[in-house]
C-alpha cells in the first residue's frame, strides 16, 4: 500500500509542470481573447485609442496572427494610421483564406483617402474572390456608376439583385424598388451611348430598361420616338398604351396620337378605353390628361364629362402637376437626371405628385 502510494505521488509530482503549464497557457489564452474581444468591441464604438491597446495586448498574448493582425490593422485604420493598416492589408493578400479581407481593407483605405482608382482595382480583386459578396459588389457599382461605365456597372448591380433575390423576405421594399430603378436607369443610359453608333444594340437596351420598368418615361418616349421614325407604329402603340396605364404623360399622349394614326373624335375614344385600364394610383391624372385633350379638340362636352369624372374620384378640383422627386434628398426637379442634381444620389428620382402636408423643395440648379 505504502509503494502504491509513494508511486502515485511520484506521477503526480511529475505531471505538476505539465499542469501548471496548460494552465497557465489556457490563462494566457483566455486574457488574449479577451483583448481581442475588448479591440473589437473598441472598433464597433469608434475608439482608436481603446482598440489599440486591446489590439497590442491581443497580439502579445495570443499566437494567432490571422486575428489579431485584422484587429491591428482595423485598430490601425480607425486611428488614422493607414500605413500600418496598408502594411498588413497587403501582407495578407497571398494567403487565399485571408486575401478577400485584404482586398477590402485596401479598398476601404483608397476610399478613404479619395483614390477611386485604387478602390475600384481592389474591389475587382475582391469580387474575383468572392463573385457573390454584395460588400465587393455594391462598393464596385457606386464606382463604376461614379466612372459613368454604365456597361461595367451592370455586373456588378446583377450581383447585389441576385444575392438580395434570395433574401427577399429581410430586404426592404424601399430597396428592392431602387435595385430595380438603378437596373432601368443603367440600360437606358447605355442606350444612349449606342444610339449614335449602333441603334439596334440601344434598341434592345431601351427594351430591357422597360422590361424592369415599362412605364419608365426617358425609355418610353425615345423607343417610341425610334419605332416611330421606323414607321413601325404597332410597336409604338404597343410599349406607349402599357406606359399610359401605369405612368400617363403628356410626352406618351403625344406620340400615341402618332402611333394610333387617328382623326380627334377616335384619338379621344382610344385614349377613354385605356382610363378604364389605368393604375389607380394614376387614375386622376390620366382623365384630365384626356380631357385636356378632347377639349383641344373641340369636344367640349366629352371634355366636361372627363373633368367631372376626375372631380368625382376624390372630390378635389386640384390637379397637381408631378415632378421627379428625389427618394433620397426629397429635392424634386422637372426632368430625369441619372443622379440626382441635390444630393448626387444615383437613379434615386421617381415620377409622382408631391403628397403630404409639407411642400417638398424644389432644388434650383
Amino acid at each position: 500500500v505504502v509503494l502504491v502510494f509513494f508511486g502515485r505521488l511520484l506521477c503526480a509530482i511529475r505531471a505538476m509542470p505539465r499542469w501548471l503549464g496548460r494552465r497557465v497557457h489556457q490563462r494566457r489564452d483566455d486574457a488574449g481573447h479577451r483583448a481581442l474581444t475588448l479591440g473589437l468591441m473598441a472598433v464597433s464604438a469608434g475608439e482608436p485609442a481603446e482598440a489599440r491597446k486591446h489590439a497590442s495586448r491581443a497580439e502579445r498574448l495570443l499566437k494567432e496572427p490571422k486575428l489579431t493582425g485584422l484587429l491591428v490593422a482595423q485598430a490601425a485604420h480607425l486611428a488614422g494610421d493607414h500605413q500600418a493598416a496598408r502594411r498588413y492589408f497587403t501582407s495578407i493578400l497571398d494567403d487565399r483564406e485571408t486575401a478577400f479581407l485584404g482586398h477590402i481593407g485596401l479598398m476601404r483605405l483608397a476610399l478613404d483617402n479619395h483614390d477611386s482608382v485604387k478602390a475600384r482595382q481592389s474591389a475587382k480583386a475582391a469580387l474575383a474572390l468572392k463573385p457573390n459578396s454584395v460588400l465587393a459588389a455594391n462598393h464596385l457599382f457606386k464606382l463604376e456608376t461614379g466612372r459613368k461605365d454604365w456597361n461595367a456597372a451592370l455586373p456588378a448591380l446583377g450581383v447585389v439583385a441576385r444575392q438580395q433575390k434570395k433574401t427577399k423576405s429581410k430586404i426592404a421594399p424601399d430597396q428592392l424598388a431602387l435595385i430595380a430603378r438603378q437596373g432601368c436607369a443603367l440600360h437606358f443610359l447605355k442606350a444612349g451611348e449606342l444610339q449614335e453608333s449602333d441603334r439596334k444594340s440601344a434598341d434592345k437596351e431601351l427594351l430591357a430598361a422597360l422590361k424592369i420598368d415599362p412605364g419608365f418615361l426617358p425609355a418610353v418616349t425615345v423607343l417610341a420616338d425610334h419605332y416611330l421614325e421606323d414607321k413601325a407604329h404597332g410597336r409604338a402603340a404597343k410599349i406607349l398604351e402599357t406606359a399610359f396605364k401605369i405612368r400617363p404623360h403628356d410626352s406618351i399622349v403625344k406620340r400615341l396620337k402618332a402611333a394610333w394614326k387617328s382623326n380627334d373624335g377616335q384619338f379621344i375614344a382610344k385614349l377613354t378605353k385605356l382610363l378604364a385600364q389605368t393604375a389607380s394610383s394614376q387614375e386622376k391624372k390620366a382623365y384630365y390628361l384626356v380631357a385636356r385633350q378632347a377639349r383641344g379638340a373641340g369636344l367640349d362636352g366629352e371634355a366636361e364629362r372627363l373633368f367631372s369624372a376626375a372631380r368625382d374620384l376624390d372630390g378635389d378640383d386640384n390637379d397637381t402637376p408631378s415632378l421627379w422627386h428625389c427618394t433620397f434628398c426629397k429635392s424634386r426637379h422637372d426632368d430625369w437626371q441619372a443622379f440626382c442634381p441635390a444630393c448626387d444620389e444615383f437613379a434615386t428620382l421617381v415620377w409622382q405628385r408631391p403628397s403630404g402636408t409639407s411642400p417638398l423643395i424644389k432644388h434650383e440648379p
